[in-house]
């Protein structure tokens, strides 16, 4: 941040420009959520820094708008302190307990009680953990407190937690919205902070896009993805809107390329395909019905049927923009010839994605990502990628942009590293990020279902890293209304696919009239 302060320095815009669009920004945002600000009463919680500089100076506009905001002053500020006379001008009443040695919450617990809103703008990126007396006290009894909690708005960062290392400090106020300040900071894409900081909001501070700042991520949301969702003409056809081949399956998993197949389909996709292994085909079409086949019969007299099975393949799937494959694929001996003999060949393929067991095969193969096209996209969970990468699965966890970045630029591939908040990066350096981290897809078959999705995206799109994504977003939203229904458990991998049509159409009713 000191560095990007720096920079704008140097086009004329100062750090105070910068606090004051922040203000604004933070109480704009504010002011769209909750909606009609006259009668709120709103606490603002203000810190000595920028930070409660950010927080004043929303806490005068959301004045000037309507709502009745009192300021309670908690570390000691500079004097003279401009930005508290102005809120005071704008309508902010304040408490100034910061001269305390001991600041007593009883003595404005009434006010806790009261607020329909509080603003936390206590600590921000330059703080340090552990929180230190008699901030500590002060919080741990407001958080202990059996009162009706006001909904909370954190600026840029939650007080307690850090800003670097996304850890928590006991006492650290859980937010309902992080109001992000101009772009995300590791602590709202990194575990335990990312999950703490309940739903992130990036608000604009002005910083000019000549810059050539570059971000730590982008944030996914509505208004980017609805804008680039496929087109649809209503006078087009199948053959318009691209074909997917699943290849997958196994004995002992059948139903995951059909899965993928349905969710290629519910995007919008014109045609898929399972290729699979011959005796698994009839149950399969009873699973889905509206895919084709291809039946796979292995010839054991080969010394090599895999490769055989794998030239089949290669035959028709010219006439696809998409092959997905490893949903259920198995890591048998002839899965892996198939694999190696069509993969990790010189064939011309079309968009690959690769999942499952395709990682689990490539993870086996030193140096598979020359072997790969580029842009190819995998979609590894944090145990697929630890086989990948020789990390260990909490230093995937630990920073799992950093991992996802560098890897992305190693491989030359797009990566979507699932799990809480998946990471789209790709080889340039780019990233978006989901702000979604949903217990209810802790369940077997949602990975093929994304897989499925982003293939059907794909197939439509010649965009990799707009399918990754909007893929991403669409099962993460598809997730968040099914959780609304059912709560954070009990969700089916298909009822999950079932829901992305309408999803999508939320989207792109957006797109077409606007944000509601």
């Amino acid at each position: 941040m000191r560095e990007l302060e720096a920079k704008c320095e140097t086009l004329g815009i100062s750090t105070n420009q910068l606090m004051d669009n922040a203000g604004l920004s933070i109480a704009e945002k504010i002011s769209k959520i909750m909606g009609v600000l006259k009668g709120l009463k709103i606490l603002a919680l203000v810190g000595s820094g920028n930070n409660g500089a950010d927080c004043l100076i929303a806490s005068g506009h959301l004045a000037r708008w309507g709502a009745s905001v009192t300021a309670i002053i908690l570390k000691q500020r500079d004097q003279p302190d401009l930005r508290l006379d102005e809120a005071v001008r704008m309508g902010v009443s304040y408490v100034d307990l910061s001269s305390e040695r001991e600041i007593s919450f009883s003595s404005v617990e009434i006010l806790f009680r009261e607020a329909h809103l509080m603003l936390d703008g206590i600590l921000g990126i330059g703080a340090t953990l552990p929180i230190r007396e008699p901030l500590k006290t002060f919080l741990s009894e407001f958080k202990s407190k059996e009162i009706s909690k006001p909904k909370i708005f954190s600026i840029d960062v939650p007080s307690g937690a850090d800003s670097d290392t996304s850890e928590l400090d006991v006492s650290a106020i859980k937010p309902d919205v992080t109001l992000a300040l101009g772009f995300l900071k590791p602590c709202h894409v990194n575990q335990p902070a990312s999950d703490f900081c309940g739903e992130i909001s990036v608000c604009d501070i002005g910083v000019p896009s000549n810059l050539g700042f570059q971000s730590y991520a982008n944030l996914m949301s509505d208004e980017h993805i609805s804008s680039i969702l496929p087109v649809r003409d209503k006078f087009s056809h199948k053959g318009r809107f691209g074909k997917v081949m699943v290849v997958g399956g196994s004995d002992n998993y059948i139903g995951a390329p059909a899965l993928a197949a349905s969710s290629a389909l519910k995007t919008g996709a014109g045609l898929a395909t399972i290729a699979s292994y011959d005796n698994l085909i009839p149950t399969m079409g009873t699973l889905i019905p509206e895919a084709t086949f291809v039946r796979l019969k292995p010839d054991k007299t080969q010394l090599k049927p895999g490769s055989n099975l794998a030239r089949q393949i290669f035959e028709i799937v010219g006439n696809y923009n998409v092959l997905l494959i490893g949903c259920g694929f198995g890591v048998s001996k002839i899965s892996r010839e198939i694999f190696e003999s069509l993969i990790l060949s010189d064939l011309e393929l079309p968009q690959l994605v690769l999942d499952a067991d395709a990682l689990n095969l490539l993870s086996k193969v030193s140096n598979w990502w020359d072997r790969l096209p580029d842009n190819s996209i995998v979609t590894p969970h944090p145990a697929e990628m630890s086989r990948l990468t020789r990390l260990s699965v909490s230093e995937i966890q630990s920073d799992r942009l950093a991992v996802s970045k560098k890897f992305a630029e190693r491989w030359g591939v797009i990566v979507v590293l699932k799990g809480a908040n998946t990471v789209v990066s790709t080889p340039n350096g780019n990233s978006i990020i989901s702000p979604v981290a949903n217990s209810i897809l802790s369940s077997a078959g949602t990975g093929d279902v994304l897989a499925g999705i982003i293939a059907g995206f794909a197939a439509q799109l010649s965009d990799p890293l707009a399918a990754a994504s909007l893929g991403v977003h669409v099962h993460g939203k598809s997730a968040a209304e099914l959780s609304i229904k059912m709560g954070s458990s009990g969700m089916l991998a298909s009822e999950l696919a079932a829901e992305v049509p309408f999803i999508i159409k939320k989207l792109r009713d957006r797109e077409r009239f606007g944000s509601t």
